[in-house]
């Protein structure tokens, strides 16, 4: 990104911290990026992760005092989506593009080596890790925030991947939608259920309201997705992120219900066991409904795509555990800390701090996620390279 386009980015920054006051769906800030590479690129995962909230329809749980019309006008205005959407296309050749495999091989040799090994795989690392730790609900807490950028609004991005007309697949892709939305019944709505996870662990459960919090690697999962499904031509490569998260998410969702219902028996497990159950259906329907017809029709090109999109799933699904593990890691051998977050995350945090940012002479604690603080801001560097803290200050410089 060139210096203008960074500097871009610094403006827009300063232009939307008016909105730190407004409900927690219309907080649209962004951080002005320190001098180091971490820094710059979670911002730029930041800015992308605007542009594609910039296409979901946002309504606060509570009506505003002041009323909602000013706020959803100004959150939606023609000049913010404007540089939003001018940003977006480097934004994704940049960050996203460079992990996007090359195409090759049968799609279904692909798929039954696929689910061989994730059939295959052994126990859940951060399962394994917060059934030995102290503090697990601090951990976890963290892992439920971690999640919600996509969570909060599940389906929302492959809701996208439906609109148009491409025959039947279409419908076997609306239907697996619907289960995602409840069928219709709003308590049963998935993101419905993921809040409940939330309250269940003394998390405020309105979309965006711990924005702060994400590191690079929650932001990097959630582009990734929506680099997918907000480009009609990914298509295919949509229908390998659902390919692959279909069959991976029944297997770690399983896991993370059986951990809920052992060590947390009174927390809302609800959307964990609803998916372990239903996206064991949602797989074949993937493969027999989607996947088999379309490369019948249109031949083994796009079949490649499909695999294209599965791969990239698979690679952003696996750094995302492996990051949210190493940060509980590296949290817990950590000292000295404090476990816990403050009351009012949104105005209680500071500037950004990476492993690799100037450590020297910074003052007061860190927050790391939602797991608690760090007495020493220099502990951070001992921390995974997507890890992204907090200064406990009123400093935003």
């Amino acid at each position: 990104m060139n210096f203008a386009a960074r500097q871009t980015l610094v403006e827009l920054g300063a232009r939307w911290a008016e909105a730190a006051l407004s409900p927690a769906v219309y907080d649209a800030r962004i951080d002005a990026p320190d001098a180091s590479d971490a820094s710059l690129t979670f911002v730029k995962h930041q800015a992308l992760m605007r542009a594609y909230q910039a296409r979901y329809v946002l309504l606060p749980s509570d009506p505003p005092p002041t009323g909602v019309l000013a706020l959803l006008n100004r959150h939606y205005g023609a000049d913010r989506l404007s540089n939003l959407a001018q940003l977006r296309w480097d934004l994704e050749a940049e960050l996203i593009a460079p992990l996007v495999g090359a195409p090759g091989g049968d799609v279904a040799a692909y798929t039954d080596a696929m689910l061989a090994e994730i059939d295959a795989q052994p126990t859940n690392a951060f399962v394994a890790f917060l059934e030995q730790a102290d503090h697990r609900d601090d951990h976890y807490r963290n892992f439920l925030v971690q999640s919600a950028p996509d969570l909060l609004a599940e389906a929302s991005a492959s809701a996208l991947g439906v609109v148009g007309e491409f025959g039947e697949p279409q419908s076997a892709l609306f239907r697996i939608l619907i289960d995602e939305f409840g069928y219709g019944s709003y308590p049963r709505k998935h993101s419905v259920l993921y809040r409940a996870a939330m309250r269940s662990f003394g998390l405020i459960d309105e979309y965006n309201s711990y924005w702060p919090l994400f590191d690079t690697s929650a932001l990097r999962t959630h582009n990734v997705i929506h680099y997918l499904f907000q480009n009609p031509a990914h298509i295919f490569r949509q229908i390998g992120f659902l390919l692959f998260a279909e069959a991976a998410y029944q297997r770690s969702t399983a896991a993370h219900f059986r951990y809920l219902r052992e060590f947390h028996p009174t927390a809302d497990a609800r959307y964990f066991g609803e998916h372990a159950h239903i996206d064991l259906h949602h797989s074949r329907m993937i493969i027999d409904e989607v996947v088999a017809p379309l490369v019948a029709k249109f031949g083994q090109d796009v079949g490649g795509e499909i695999i294209i999109g599965a791969e990239l799933t698979k690679h952003a699904f696996h750094a995302a555990g492996e990051h949210v593990l190493g940060v509980s890691q590296a949290f817990a051998a950590a000292g000295p800390v404090s476990y816990g977050l403050p009351d009012d995350v949104r105005r209680a945090v500071g500037r950004t701090v990476t492993p690799s940012s100037d450590l020297c002479g910074l003052g007061g604690p860190v927050l790391i996620g939602a797991i608690g603080t760090l007495a020493d801001p220099a502990m951070i560097a001992d921390f995974p390279p997507d890890t992204v803290g907090r200064l406990l200050s009123t400093e935003t410089g």
